[in-house]
């Protein structure tokens, strides 16, 4: 039998436990942490209480202590399938690929029928870029458990870098689970694209729009899906740009003489911005080294951003007004009754351009220009100008684009709806001139 002592402790260990769960359940983590930790320091043999510190610091967003705290509990006890499989977890936060590679094969080893465990290695080797072996990985998902709509998409994903883009039923079987689902339905679609099936991407952002009306990255695909398919009158109805596209030079706003104080004020605002920097080279909108983006214009500290911010508003509701109604237009029958905007910089110094891209969160998008180099005046050059229409190249398009330019006035307020693709042409400066664009998106609010 056991002292008393003995017994007392046991007791106090298990009200510990108790404690710290009950302040876990609550949501109280920094309060569940130090209990725990009170509790490791009086039986740092036990290997669940290491392992619910781990819990508890993934919560939190501590990889880092949660991945020492699994660690632990895995030297302690090698066979805690559900230790190791966090581990796995806690070291693929931390980018740390090799050992989540290695803790999940552990778990695997121990439960071979684990089907989140072959998942996780499945994405773990696609980080790795060994996609071959993350094929294998999820195949074994889907033979014990076929339920997981992610799974067949990140087949799918691996069966493209392996350049068998006919295995598109991938994706298929991903969205049979899960209609409409948009980062299926967009892996399908450019697929569909590749193969020169136009007609059947059609049919599948019909689908993922009628689940999902108004999105902007079904529409911006069906764009481009019905000109590969050459159907002309069903892509002028979606892409009216006599309509849609809304130019107009602003008043001087209150507080400015003119329009050039409003300007050199934005300009002077936007480069001493502390956020103003090169993004980095996979940034979607990244093409060169001279082009500068500034983080959110519309947080602390607005300056001159103040009077934009209410410039941006009015427009907003003015190219509602000019556009109208039409409930048979999924752009303006499914627009946002509540929004927000985000507004941003883009300062191209001397030469560069922004490839054609769009924002998945902005509904309808804006560029104000408040510098331009000297080269944008020439019509017949169109360096510089402002493009829409043109799809990127990674789209995998046949069909040639049809897209239009647009000068940029210092002063002028350009608006389009989200799903035009939109970029700038080239422009090369021999005196070092810089581009400063105002951006801003029209965010919908839940």
């Amino acid at each position: 039998m056991g002292t008393r002592a003995e017994a007392g402790e046991g007791s106090s260990i298990e009200a510990l436990r108790r404690q710290a769960s009950a302040a876990f359940q609550a949501g109280r983590l920094s309060e569940a942490m130090a209990v725990c930790r009170t509790l490791l320091a009086q039986a740092p043999e036990r290997a669940d209480a290491h392992a619910f510190a781990g819990m508890i610091a993934l919560r939190q967003g501590d990889a880092a202590t949660a991945a020492e705290a699994y660690a632990a509990a895995v030297a302690l006890r090698p066979d805690y399938a559900e230790a190791l499989y966090n581990l796995g977890n806690a070291f693929k936060m931390l980018d740390r690929m090799g050992d989540a590679e290695g803790a999940y094969r552990r778990v695997i080893e121990l439960r071979p029928d684990l089907a989140p465990a072959w998942h996780n290695l499945g994405n773990v080797l696609l980080a790795q870029e060994r996609a071959g072996d993350a094929v294998d990985a999820f195949g074994r998902v889907i033979a014990i458990d076929a339920s997981n709509p992610d799974t067949h998409r990140n087949l799918g994903i691996a069966l493209q870098k392996l350049g068998r883009i006919d295995d598109a039923a991938a994706y298929r079987g991903a969205l049979a689970l899960q209609p409409g689902w948009p980062p299926a339905a967009s892996n399908l679609v450019q697929v569909l694209l590749e193969m020169r099936d136009p007609e059947d991407a059609v049919g599948v952002c019909d689908e993922w729009l009628a689940r999902h009306p108004g999105h902007i990255e079904a529409l911006v695909l069906k764009c481009a899906s019905l000109n590969d398919a050459g159907d002309p009158q069903a892509l002028d109805f979606l892409l009216d740009s006599d309509r849609f596209i809304v130019e107009r030079i602003i008043d001087p706003p209150p507080g400015y003489r003119s329009l050039a104080e409003f300007n050199a004020a934005l300009a002077d605002h936007v480069v001493a911005h502390p956020t103003l920097k090169v993004p980095p080279a996979d940034d979607p909108t990244y093409h060169h080294p001279k082009l500068q983006i500034t983080g959110e214009l519309l947080g602390d500290q607005k300056g001159p951003m103040a009077v934009m911010e209410a410039v941006m508003r009015d427009s907003v509701v003015d190219y509602w007004r000019r556009v109208g109604d039409d409930p048979y237009h999924p752009f303006l029958a499914n627009r946002p009754r509540k929004w927000e905007i985000s507004a941003w910089s883009v300062v191209l110094q001397g030469e560069g351009n922004l490839v054609p891209h769009i924002h998945l969160d902005g509904y309808l998008g804006g560029s104000y220009y408040v510098k331009l180099p000297r080269e944008v005046a020439d019509p017949d050059q169109q360096e510089g100008w402002f493009e829409l229409g043109r799809p990127p190249e990674e789209l995998a398009c046949h069909a040639s684009p049809t897209p239009r330019a647009f000068q940029p006035v210092p002063g002028k307020m350009l608006q389009f709806p989200g799903y035009f693709y939109h970029g700038t042409t080239p422009y090369t400066s021999p005196t070092g001139e810089t581009r400063i664009t105002i951006a801003f998106d029209v965010v919908p609010k839940v």
